[in-house]
């Protein structure tokens, strides 16, 4: 990582090779251990990715200069009227969806980095980098955690799509993990079902009514000539 550098494309014919760091944020989704199989239009592929936090650019300057920087580059190769297609720009403002179902801002921006497993050629490409904060090499069985802080090493790709528009692609080239957060698994909401319903009440069930079928006091008791349930 030491060869990367951080800032601003400076020459837009060198761009899509040029590798570029961006400042430290949070990170979610980070797919970059393993591809994901990913729907588009033109149908399903296997891509790398993650996505990464950033502060306000309107009210802070280290986010407003990398953001600017993305934004400079798309004005640069397509001139400064040029529109972004509906999938051209990959930074958004982040929302969560409150309790009446309405978006609400976060006041953070989310940056989307990806990925392919292979060119559209069928070439295959090697998988990001990634790496801890001190140049090691990441275990491949170690997930990483939303809420993770991390830099990512990317490369900006301009497109024009007929039917697309314009807009730019980050390539993600790498990431190195500053602070693990380990991935955790989603639990299922207790309250998932509503309020109590008529019907068993497993605090009142004798310890043989209880007991499982499956488990170790069934296979030390009498064998049983009951079929299994599948």
């Amino acid at each position: 990582m030491d060869a990367l550098v951080s800032g601003s494309p400076t020459h837009l014919q060198s761009m899509a090779s040029e590798t570029l760091v961006t400042p430290a944020g949070e990170v979610l989704f980070a797919n970059v251990l393993k591809p994901k199989l990913v729907k588009n239009e033109s149908g399903d592929k296997l891509q790398y990715g993650i996505v990464l936090l950033q502060a306000d650019p309107e009210q802070d300057p280290i986010a407003k200069r990398f953001i600017g920087s993305l934004h400079k580059a798309f004005m640069e190769k397509y001139g400064g009227n040029a529109k972004y297609g509906p999938n051209g720009k990959k930074w958004k403002r982040e929302t969560l969806t409150n309790e009446e179902g309405i978006e609400v801002p976060t006041g953070l921006v989310r940056i989307t980095f990806s990925r392919d497993t292979a060119t559209s050629r069928g070439i295959e490409l090697p998988p990001p980098m990634v790496q801890d904060a001190k140049g090691n090499p990441w275990p491949v069985g170690v997930a990483i955690g939303n809420g993770s802080v991390c830099k990512i090493a990317y490369s900006i790709w301009p497109w024009d799509h007929p039917v697309g528009g314009k807009g730019l692609t980050l390539q993600l080239l790498g990431v190195r993990v500053l602070d693990h957060v380990p991935y955790v698994m989603q639990a299922v909401d207790p309250g998932v079902f509503g309020a109590p319903e008529e019907g068993t009440d497993a605090t009142a069930l004798t310890p043989a009514a209880a007991a499982d079928p499956f488990g170790l006091d069934a296979i030390e008791g009498p064998a049983s000539t009951e079929e299994v349930p599948w």
